[in-house]
C-alpha cells in the first residue's frame, strides 16, 4: 500500500536498531498481501471490563476479526492465582462478576475450563491467563491473539492512556499500580516519553515486535494537546476513533475535532523533519453481553484492516509501522495505494449495495499559518467537563483539497503539500453517535509523503 519512502523521524534511544531487528523485510511480494481485521483495544474482567475474558474473545473471533488485544487497565493477564468473587449482581468500579455472567460462562465454556472454588456460600473463578487463553483460541492462519496492556494515568486532571501492544509484561512505570495512577510530578509530554522509553528498553529485551499508541485524545474531554504528539514524535500511532466523549464540543471550539487534530501534529511533525503519525480506529470494548452489545463501549465500533504478508505478530506490526493499513467504522476499502513515482494516492471502496460514498482528500500546505489562539473553556455543573484550555489552530491546517462522489478516486501531491490523507464517508448511520464520533460509517487512510518534505 504505502511505497513512499517516509520522512525520517526522531526516535527514542536506538530505536532505528529495533526497527531493524524486529520488523525486518516484507516476506512476500505487494501482490500476495492479504487484509486482516483487527481490534486493539478491549477490556475483560482482568480489569474493569463486564465479561470474562473468553466472553470477550469469542465475540470478536465469531464476528470476523483475525487478531485480538486485549488491553486491561495497568494488568497483563499473566497471574495464575487471580481469584474473584462471584457476586449476585453487578455492582461497583471495577464491577463485580455477577453471577447470572458466571453461570453463563460455565454453560458456555463447561466445567471442565471453569475454576471455580465455595468456601461456605461464597464461589470464586479463577481468571484464565493469557497464555491459557492463546493456547485455547487461537488458529494459525485464522485468528491470534496478541498481549496487550492499557497504561492508564491522570496527570493534573488529565487522562494519559496509552495501549503497548504485543509485549507481555508490565512496565515498570505502572507496576503495581491501581487500575488508574495519578502521576503529578510530571507533564503530559514527559510521562509519554517515559512510558514510550519503557516499551521499547522491553521491547529490545525481549527481542519482539510492538507498537505504542496514544488513546482517545479527546477523553474525557480535550485531555490530550497536540502539542503532547508534537513534543514526542517516537509516538506513532493514536486513535482517530474510541467512542468519542459524553461531553459537546465547546461552542468556540467546533472545528477542533479529533480530524483536526491529527493534520496539526502532522503538519507541525513534517515541518520538523519528523515521522508521521498514523490513525488507529478502536472499540475500547467493556460490554459483551446481548443487551449492551451493541451499543458504546462495546463490540463493533471501530477496528483496523492492517495489509500484511501472513497473519503474524511480526507481519502485522511491519505492516503497521510503515503505515500499510486503515482505520474503520463501517467503511471498507478494497485497496489504497500511494505510489512514489508520481506522488499518487488512489483510494477503491469495497462498495455495498445501496450505499453511497464520497472520499475527501485533506492535506496541509508547508507554508501553513503556525499561529495558535485559545479558548479558555469553564468547568461544567459539578466539574463535568472539567475546565480546559483549548488550542485554536489556522484553517490553513487539514484542508479538503479535492472531493469525490463514489468508490474510486485519486490526488497526486502538489509541491507544497506535506502529506495526503483520504477519508471515506458513506451514507450509512455509525452503530453509535456521541460527540466527538463520525455520524456515519467512515475510514480513513493514513497520510502519506515523500522524502522531498
Amino acid at each position: 500500500m504505502n511505497k513512499a519512502k517516509l520522512v525520517p523521524g526522531l526516535i527514542l534511544g536506538c530505536a532505528v536498531i529495533l526497527w531493524v531487528a524486529l520488523t525486518g523485510q516484507p516476506t512476500q511480494a505487494a501482490d500476495n498481501l492479504q487484509w486482516f481485521r483487527g481490534q486493539l483495544h478491549t477490556h475483560t474482567y482482568w480489569s474493569d471490563g463486564r465479561a470474562f475474558p473468553e466472553r470477550a474473545i469469542k465475540e470478536y473471533k465469531q464476528r470476523g476479526y483475525q487478531f485480538l488485544a486485549m488491553t486491561d487497565h495497568n494488568r497483563f493477564a499473566n497471574n495464575k492465582g487471580l481469584w474473584r468473587k462471584v457476586e449476585a449482581t453487578e455492582k461497583g468500579w471495577p464491577p463485580t462478576i455477577c453471577q447470572a455472567y458466571f453461570d453463563q460462562y460455565v454453560e458456555t465454556f463447561g466445567k471442565e475450563w471453569v475454576e471455580s472454588k465455595t468456601n461456605g456460600l461464597v464461589t470464586s473463578v479463577r481468571l484464565k491467563t493469557y497464555t491459557e487463553l492463546k493456547a485455547k483460541f487461537e488458529e494459525p492462519g485464522k485468528f491470534i491473539l496478541l498481549p496487550g496492556v492499557e497504561i492508564t494515568q491522570t496527570v493534573h486532571n488529565r487522562g494519559v492512556h496509552l495501549n503497548y501492544i504485543n509485549l507481555p509484561s508490565i512496565l515498570p512505570c505502572i507496576k503495581g499500580a491501581n487500575l488508574i495512577k495519578t502521576v503529578n510530578e510530571t507533564t503530559i509530554s514527559e510521562i509519554i516519553a517515559l512510558n514510550a522509553l519503557e516499551a521499547e528498553q522491553i521491547a529490545i529485551e525481549q527481542q519482539r515486535p510492538y507498537i505504542i499508541m496514544l488513546n482517545h485524545p479527546f477523553w474525557v474531554y480535550y485531555d490530550i494537546l497536540p502539542q503532547n504528539l508534537i513534543e514526542r514524535p517516537e509516538i506513532r500511532f493514536f486513535e482517530i476513533c474510541n467512542n468519542g466523549s459524553s461531553f459537546a464540543p465547546n461552542v468556540q471550539a467546533q472545528t477542533y475535532t479529533v480530524d483536526k487534530f491529527w493534520d496539526i501534529v502532522n503538519a507541525f511533525r513534517l515541518i520538523h523533519k519528523h515521522q508521521l503519525l498514523y490513525g488507529i480506529g478502536s472499540d475500547d470494548a467493556h460490554f459483551y453481553d446481548p443487551e449492551r452489545i451493541k451499543g458504546q463501549d462495546a463490540v463493533g465500533d471501530a477496528w483496523i484492516m492492517v495489509h500484511a504478508a501472513t497473519l503474524t505478530p511480526k507481519d502485522l506490526i511491519s505492516a503497521m509501522r510503515k503505515g500499510d493499513f486503515y482505520a474503520s467504522t463501517g467503511v471498507l476499502l478494497e485497496d489504497v495505494v500511494f505510489t512514489s513515482a508520481n506522488k499518487t494516492l488512489r483510494v477503491k471502496v469495497k462498495a455495498e449495495k445501496g450505499v453511497h460514498y464520497r472520499i475527501q482528500f485533506i492535506t496541509t500546505k508547508d507554508n501553513f499559518d503556525q499561529s495558535v489562539t485559545e479558548i479558555s473553556s469553564p468547568a461544567g455543573k459539578g466539574q463535568r467537563p472539567p475546565a480546559r484550555t483549548i488550542p485554536i489552530y489556522s484553517d490553513d491546517i487539514g484542508r479538503i483539497v479535492k472531493t469525490v462522489e463514489g468508490t474510486e478516486a485519486t490526488y497526486q501531491l502538489e509541491a507544497d503539500d506535506l502529506y495526503i490523507r483520504a477519508r471515506v464517508e458513506s451514507d450509512s448511520p455509525s452503530k453509535i453517535t456521541p460527540h466527538f464520533h463520525p455520524k456515519v460509517k467512515t475510514a480513513w487512510t493514513q497520510p502519506y509523503t515523500t522524502s522531498s518534505h
